[in-house]
Order: structure tokens, then C-alpha cells, then sequence
């Protein structure tokens, strides 16, 4: 608690009941040297005590203490360690927690066109794989190279059954025409490549490449189907 003088008391006591009470001329007359004493700054010595209290909250936000006197008529209460930075990560933390971000249908690996979503093609598509996505890696769109990569588990658990093992051998390469999301296609060749049996797709890639712009990381969904039609073997890519 804190402390005041004796005659400070007096003087506040007596102007809480100033208008009640008659106030006799030598009391005016003190109460005039205090509010001059008051006006010279020559206030009082205050007495501050400060107090911790023992919860969770208090420390969490530090001491408070609880000033009196004769300028403060009222109670303030102050935190010790209360400052402009957390004051901002106050308001900070008043703000809803933002939810993480929704995984998009398109994204999920069951949700993929079932066919390729080309217009041209809606009539020409026979038996058709599962569609696969590529991450075009710097090999993919390497001028000097001229290939796709595909997956090996992929082609054999997607494509291979799709073949006619009698009259298409990938060893020797498969005639396949590959189009593009507008339908148009380029003439290719479907074929493993070296000893462990890595499936690429060649011929005219680099000129499918180049005129549509192709770069590394881009991600290419893409389709093997037999054309209705002719039977040939295709591939469909878009992206």
C-alpha cells in the first residue's frame, strides 16, 4: 500500500468534502500554499509498491504495480515489461490462425480425366490407359536428346497390356501418334532403350517440344490409347 504524508491526506480530505462542508479561513490558506507548493512541482514524495502476483497470467505478462498519490487519485495499474513489440505481437496473435491449404481435386491422383479431355479425340479413343503425370525433367526438353522418359512401373503395369505382342515389339520401336491438347499430333516411335529396359518416346519429341514451348519442370498428363478407327497405338498429352 502506499504511503502519504500526513498533511496530504488532510488536504485531499478536505476537498472531497468542499462543497459540503464550511471550510474555515485558515484552512483556505493551507490549502492555498499546497496548490502552490503543487504548481512549483514540489509534489510529495510518492511511494510505490510494487507487487508480483503469483499466477499464470502475471507471468505471463510480467509484474504490475499500483500507484497512489496525491496527483493520482485513482488506481493505475502498469505492466513492468510492456513494450511496442509485444504490443504488435498481441495483435498479431488476436488474428485467426489461417487454415492450411485445401489439396485441390484436380491434384489427387484418382482424379484425373479418365480419358483425354481433347475434343477432337472424344470419338476416336478405343481401349485406353490410365493417365500418367510427367514432372518434365532438364533431360525431357534437352534438344540433344530428343526423348521422353517414362516411368518403368507405369508402362508395364499400364501400357504394356495394351500391346499386341505378336506384331508390336518395343525392342525394335512401335509407331505411335502423339497429340497435342488441340488434337493435332506428331508422328513418333514408343521403344525401350538399353539394358534395363527404359521406356522412351522419340522421333519427332524435340520438334513437340519446341513448338509448344515445353521447359523443365512443367507437368504433362498423358494418356496411351488405340484409335478407334485404325487401331493404331497413340499417346495424348496435355498440360
Amino acid at each position: 500500500m502506499v504511503k502519504l504524508e500526513k498533511k496530504d491526506i488532510e488536504a485531499a480530505l478536505l476537498l472531497s468534502w468542499l462543497k459540503y462542508v464550511p471550510v474555515e479561513p485558515e484552512i483556505v490558506e493551507k490549502l492555498k500554499r499546497e496548490f502552490r507548493r503543487i504548481n512549483k512541482n514540489e509534489t510529495p514524495e510518492i511511494r510505490i509498491s510494487k507487487r508480483v502476483k503469483n499466477s499464470p497470467s502475471a507471468s505471463a505478462s510480467g509484474s504490475s504495480r499500483e500507484v497512489y498519490g496525491a496527483g493520482n487519485p485513482k488506481r493505475v495499474r502498469v505492466s513492468s515489461n510492456f513494450n511496442g513489440r509485444e504490443a504488435a505481437s498481441s495483435c498479431r496473435n488476436s488474428n485467426p490462425v489461417p487454415k492450411r491449404g485445401r489439396v485441390l481435386p484436380s491434384n489427387l491422383p484418382g482424379s484425373l480425366p479418365k480419358f483425354p479431355p481433347i475434343e477432337n479425340l472424344t470419338t476416336l479413343i478405343g481401349q485406353c490407359s490410365n493417365p500418367f503425370v510427367k514432372q518434365l525433367t532438364n533431360s525431357d526438353v534437352d534438344e540433344h536428346q530428343g526423348r521422353l522418359l517414362l516411368n518403368n512401373e507405369y508402362v508395364r503395369k499400364q501400357l504394356l497390356p495394351l500391346l499386341n505382342e505378336k506384331s508390336e515389339d518395343l525392342t525394335t520401336g512401335i509407331s505411335v501418334k502423339t497429340f497435342d491438347p488441340m488434337g493435332k499430333y506428331c508422328n513418333m516411335i514408343f521403344k525401350t532403350w538399353g539394358n534395363h529396359k527404359t521406356y522412351l518416346l522419340l522421333g519427332s519429341w524435340k520438334q513437340f517440344v519446341q513448338e509448344h514451348g515445353l521447359k523443365e519442370s512443367d507437368r504433362v498428363t498423358g494418356w496411351m490409347f488405340r484409335h478407334s478407327r485404325t487401331g493404331e497405338l497413340c499417346f495424348a498429352l496435355t498440360w
